[in-house]
Parts: structure tokens; sequence; C-alpha cells
């Protein structure tokens, strides 16, 4: 079947090689005959023109004497015309006085515009300084702009642009952003102003307050080159602090308020003022408290402010003795910050002349553009009579020109009539010009004719080459079908026989395995195989042979009583056994579903947890290293096998790997440790967390910013306190405004030292103490 394919195969690519000729023939001669049928158009064209210009001779003829007298007529008036105009003389004088005018106008115009120039000049520069000197009174005046003067005196230098880059970037906010503190809080008497800035540390007046972390982190990143503390609050708009309760007793010992309900602020802002600087446990007192200060802390206050001195009392941890601080009151330097009246004073007097001066120049202005238009409509006027009298000379001269080039025209068309040749000689011309074009257009379209007839003989062959080519398609078409069935049919029987011969081989192998059986059951005697001789040798045969056997057996077994009743008992147990079954899967099923129902209450929480914790690794793992993620290793109900998953990536080249010992150094377990341990900083419910020793075995660069991090994440708001032990640190590591470093003296030469501090005496006899044992 192959080789009539290919022979048709073959025969179809000689009739297309010859299809693609004839076609290139049909082609060619679809140019030659489109060039044949250009020429003679264009001959035609002409043939016309040709015709056209013998009837145009003979029109003329009869014309041309009319023509001949008609010029000869327009020749001599335009003649007498051009010698009637009278010659015209410019007044040269009055030009020249209105040349001269119209200069001195001009040169008074261009010095005004000059003086104008310079005016206004001064008077933008002018304007600038108004500008400026009013600015700056108004800064002198406004409230916020003295209390940021205010910090700035108190060491904030840049608290000013902080302030500006928070106030023009409001829209880069998730939350509320408040700050500086100062200018969030609002103190309506003096004194109790004085109270409020002694107690609270001087870094919270300066601080920014952000509500979520996110905002914190930006805000650490744009404002760290300005130098100014960021405080996060998490919580919500009330206010933690218990409400004022002023006791008989306390009013009779002069206690009138606390320091927290003298100042108004954000909620944010006043808690964090109540959580950072404990204003809800100070209380403020008259002079009679002053004077019964000592009764004062029977009452459980431990801070008191009155006119004239602050009492604070601490209790020691090692004696339990109570000993008690008195400390001046000074009054306000940030909330009072006056401004001098005498410089708000003169910059008011120098704005006030400065207005008049930028007065003054507008009317000088004004002044001066009206002489300036003055002499630009007068140079105006001048110059509309020059062009007025430029316009006359102009058209005479116009005048003139035309009746010139008139006369002339008229002379040079008589002499052009005059020299026409000959209309006969021309007709002549034209007639045998005609019949030249004749017979080219004959001859080209004798030619057309012979391309017709080659056209239609290469269509014929072409349409006879192309149905031939068709009927081959076709069966080709169908050989190639006949060949994919056969294929197909092949494949079948192909697949059928492999099919058959594996049947045949699991049936040997089932005939093997009963023969065996069967021989190692009884061996086979002669008697016996001649019984299976007798026997059927097809499958239907040995198939109904096996059941009148079972139906002769079980015949025999009911003959037995017992059988029948153990059959019903065990009957009953499947029952039995089948309803217990039924039970404990209805029993499973619903501890599935009450087991789903406890999962889906705490693992969406669960796996929400783990993403705020792999947000917050991430971010801090690309400021050690490379890359890091955490997640939840879930194994479905098996919970025992529930855990966290810590990937991490030192190398650009590698791969994210499990954290273990086999794919990270002591030291990159130690970052990655750590790092998880700072994203757990904001999320944990505890009072501190203890980290021992977590920075041996990195390498410096690695401590640095980890120790960074550790501190950025343990002074946040509502956060745990977190003691890192290590026996060594860093030198110059930064530290914020809420780390404290605590040397612990540990040793065979603690002991005297130790017994002089439960004493509760003072540091005097101490350092006496210990001088002794030296």
């Amino acid at each position: 079947m192959q080789k009539p394919y290919r022979g048709l195969k073959k025969e179809k690519t000689t009739i297309t090689s010859s299809m693609k000729k004839i076609a290139n023939q049909i082609n060619q001669n679809t140019n030659k005959r489109r060039e044949v049928t250009d020429d003679e158009i264009q001959l035609s064209a002409r043939l016309k023109t040709t015709l056209d210009d013998i009837e145009d001779l003979k029109r003329h003829e009869k014309n041309l004497q009319q023509k001949i007298s008609k010029a000869k007529e327009g020749l001599a008036a335009a003649e007498r015309e051009l010698q009637d105009l009278q010659p015209y003389e410019p007044p040269r004088d009055e030009m020249t006085q209105l040349t001269n005018d119209i200069g001195h106008k001009i040169s008074g115009i261009n010095k005004l515009k000059f003086i104008r120039k310079e005016k206004e000049q001064q008077l933008t520069q002018e304007r600038e300084n108004l500008r400026k000197c009013s600015d700056r009174l108004m800064q002198m005046e406004s409230k916020n702009n003295k209390l940021l003067q205010a910090l700035q005196r108190a060491g904030a230098e840049r608290i000013n642009e902080a302030y500006s880059w928070v106030q023009n970037n409001k829209n880069m906010f998730r939350g509320e952003v408040y700050g500086p503190v100062l200018l969030e809080v609002n103190v309506q008497s003096k004194t109790h102003a004085g109270y409020l800035e002694s107690h609270v540390p001087n870094y919270i007046w300066r601080s920014f307050i952000t509500q979520n972390a996110s905002d914190r982190d930006l805000l650490v990143r744009q404002l760290k080159q300005y130098g100014t503390p960021i405080l996060n609050y998490t919580g919500g708009n009330s206010i933690m602090c218990e409400p004022l309760n002023i006791t008989p007793e306390m009013k009779q010992l002069g206690i009138t308020s606390r320091l927290d309900q003298e100042f108004d602020a954000p909620p944010a802002v006043k808690n964090v003022l109540i959580t950072q600087a404990s204003v809800d446990q100070s209380y403020i007192g008259t002079n009679q408290a002053d004077q019964s200060a000592d009764d004062v802390v029977k009452l459980g206050i431990n801070d008191l402010w009155t006119p004239r001195n602050h009492y604070r009392w601490t209790r020691s941890r090692y004696g339990g003795h109570l000993s008690a601080n008195v400390d001046s009151i000074y009054p306000s330097r940030l909330f009072m910050c006056d401004v001098n009246v005498s410089d708000i004073e003169i910059l008011q007097s120098e704005k006030d002349e400065r207005t008049k001066n930028v007065e003054g120049m507008e009317e000088a202005l004004k002044e001066l553009q009206k002489d300036q238009r003055k002499l630009e409509d007068e140079e105006a006027e001048f110059r509309k009579k020059k062009e007025a009298i430029t316009d006359r000379v102009r058209i005479e001269k116009k005048k003139r020109e035309d009746l010139q080039r008139r006369v002339d025209l008229r002379r040079r068309t008589l002499e052009d009539i005059s020299k026409e040749e000959d209309v006969e000689s021309s007709t002549r011309k034209l007639t045998d010009r005609l019949a030249k074009l004749n017979d080219d257009r004959f001859r080209a379209l004798l030619k057309l004719k012979n391309l017709l007839v080659e056209a239609v003989a290469l269509k014929w062959s072409y349409t006879e080459k192309n149905m031939a080519s068709i009927e081959l398609d076709t069966k080709i078409w169908e050989m190639e079908k006949d060949v994919k069935k056969h294929e197909k049919d092949v494949a079948g029987a192909a697949k059928e026989y492999e099919n058959r011969k594996k049947t045949t081989q699991e049936h040997k192998q089932v005939m093997l395995k009963a023969k065996q059986h069967a021989e190692s059951v009884s061996m086979i005697t002669d008697d016996l195989a001649k019984e299976f001789e007798k026997m059927a040798t097809t499958i239907e045969d040995l198939e109904l042979a096996i059941q009148d056997t079972e139906s002769e057996a079980n015949s025999m077994l009911f003959l037995n009583q017992n059988v029948l009743q153990e059959y019903q008992n065990r009957q009953r147990e499947i029952v039995s056994i089948s309803t217990k079954l039924e039970d404990d899967k209805a029993e499973y099923e619903r501890c599935c579903s009450e087991i789903e129902t406890t999962k889906g209450k705490w693992l969406p929480t669960l796996r929400s947890l783990v993403l705020k914790i792999n947000d917050t690794f991430s971010r801090n793992f690309q400021e050690m290293a490379v890359a890091g993620e955490v997640s939840l290793d879930e194994h479905g109900l098996d919970f025992s096998q529930y855990g966290i998953l810590i990937k991490v990536k030192f190398r650009q080249t590698g791969e994210l790997q499990v954290l273990s010992a086999h794919h990270q150094s002591g030291g990159e377990r130690s970052v990655s440790t750590i790092l998880y341990l700072v994203s757990l900083q904001d999320l944990t419910n505890c009072p501190f967390r203890v980290v021992d020793e977590i920075n041996q075995g990195m390498d410096p660069i690695n401590e640095r910013k980890m120790f960074q991090q550790l501190v950025r994440a343990a002074s946040q708001l509502n956060t745990p306190q977190c003691f890192l032990l290590t026996p060594k640190l860093l030198p110059d590591l930064e530290y914020s405004d809420a780390c404290s470093i605590l040397n612990i003296m540990n040793g065979p030469w603690i002991e005297k030292p130790a017994h002089a501090w439960r004493g509760g005496d003072s540091w005097r006899s101490v350092m006496g103490l210990a001088g002794s044992g030296n």
C-alpha cells in the first residue's frame, strides 16, 4: 500500500511544479498585456489631442484677423493712457520731519521702559522682603512654632524638620500619628505646666507616637537622621487610669487633684504619659499639703507636687525602709515660652514701613505707565501719517508701472500674433501625426489580441493541471485514511494479543498453583489420571460439574442439625457486629466533626499569628542576611506533629533551607533564633523575657545588627521587658532611652558590700566598709 501512495505523491509533486511554471507564464502574459494596454491608452489620448488641435486651428484661422485688429487698438489706447499720466513728486521734507519725530518718541519710550523695569525689580524685592517679614511675624505669633522653638532650645535641634516631614507625609501612614508630644498636650495652669514638665522625662516631649508597627518602622527609618524618638502605642482609645477619687483624708491634708487630670491630650498621648511617666500616680496639693507632707505618705501617695516643693517617697528593696526626696519647683520652660514682645513690635513696624514702600512704588509705576502710554500714542500717530504718505507714493508708482506693463504686454501680443505660422502647414503636420498614431494603435491592438489568445491557452492548461491535482489530493487523502485505519487495527490487534497473552499467563499461573496444591494433598495415581481423562475439557463443562459437586456437598451438610444452628448463630453475630460497626462509624464521624469545629476556631487564629510573625521575621531577616520565612507545619488531625518551620537563606545563590545543624553554622543558627525571638516581642503576653548569651558565636557585623533590632523591638510600648544576659558586648552600640545596662557582681569578694547594702546605709558607708576591708 505504501508503494502506490508514494507514486501518487511523486505525481502530485510533478503536477504542482508544472502548475507553478504555468502560473509564472500567466503572470508574465498579464504584465505584457498591461504594458500593451497602457501604450494603447496613451496612443488614444494623443490621437484625441491631435484631433482637438486640428479643430482649434480651423477656428483660429477664422479669428486671426480680428485678433490682430483688436490688438492694435488695445496697444494704441494703452500708450495714450501712459502719455496722459502726470508725474508724482513725494513730499520729502514732511517725511524727514515725521521720521525725526518718531525717533524722538521711541527714545523717550525706551528710557521710560528702562526706568519702569528698575522700579519693578525694586518693587519685587520689596514685596519679597515684606513676605519674609510677615512670615517671621506669623511664626513668632504661632503657638506650635513657639513650642517647637522651645524644644529646639532644649536640645532637639532638628525637631522642626522632623515635624515638617510628618505633616507633609501623612498620607503614608496607616493610622493616626501624634507628635511631638509637647504639641499634643494642653495645660491651662502655668503652675501645673511646671509640674508636668518636671515630672515627664525630657525625651518624651520630643517623641512621636504611632499606633501600629508599620508606621513605627517607617518613622524610625525616616526620622533617625533627626534624632527623634518614636513610641508605639497599640491600645484602644480609652484612658488607662482609675477615676480621680479624693478622699476626705486627702482633702484634710490639702491634696486637691492628680497630675493626669490637669491637662488635655488625645487618648493615645495621655496613655503614653501614664505608662511611661506614671502621671496618674502623682498628686497635687496646696501649701497645707506642704506643711503636712510627712502624713501624706501614710495615705499610699508616693509622689506629691506643692507650690514650693516636689516630694517623692521610695521604699528600699534591701532593708525595706522609706526614704524621701524633696526638690524645688521650677517654672515651665517649654509650655510657657513667651516670645519677646519688643521683637514682635520691631517686626510689626518693619512690616508697616515696607507696606508703605510697596504702595508708593506701585503708584510711581502707574504714573510711569501713563507717561509711556502717552508717548506710545503720539509715536503711533506720527507713524500713521508717515505710512499714509508712503502708501500714496507706492500707489502712484504702482499705477505707472501697471500702465507700462500693459503697453509692453499688448505690444508683445501683437508681435506674437503676427509671427504665427501658416494654418495650412500646421494642419498638414497634424494630419501626418494622426496617421502615424493610428498605425501605432493598430499594431498595439494586434499584439494585445495575440497575448489574449496566449493567456486563454495558459489558463486552460493551468485548469487541467489543477483538476488533476485535486483528483490526486482526493486519492492521497483516501489512501492516508486507509493507512491510518490499518495502523489503528494493527495497534488494536497487538494490544488484544498482549491482553490475551497476559490472561493466558495468569491462568497458567493459577493452574500451576492449583496443580501444586493438588499434588501437595495427594499424588496423581493411574486411577486418578484416568478419572481426569474422563472429565470435561472445556471451561463451561467444568463450571457445571463444580456447581453439581457443591450442591451435593451442601445437601450432605444439612443432614447435621448442629451445622445449621451454628450457621444461624454466626448470622446473628454478623448482624450484631455490623450494627456496632455502624454505631462506631457514626461516633467516629461525630468526633471528627467536633475536632474539625474546634480546629476551625483556633487554627485560623494560629495561622494569622504565624503570618504576623513571618512578616516581622522576613523584614528583620532582610536587614541581617538574604531572606527568611516562618510557616506553620500542619499534619491534618495528627496535632502532635504540628510545629513551626523556620527557613533561612544566607547566600544569594542558595535556596531557603529549614533551620538545622546540617545546613547552617552555629553563628547562623544564633542569628536566626534571636530574630525569631525578636519577631515574637510584640506578640507575647508575659511580663518579661530572658535571653541568655544568644550573641555568642556571631560575627561582629551580625551581632551589631541583631542588637539594634533587639533594642528597637524591646523599646516598643506594651511589650514585655527583655533581659539580655551576656558576658560581653561590642563597643559603640546604639542604645535608646528605654535601655539600661546592669553590671552583675558575683564572687568571693561580694559578701561585705552585700552586707552593707542590707541595712539600707548610704553609698558613703558602703565605700568606707569596702575601704576598711582593703
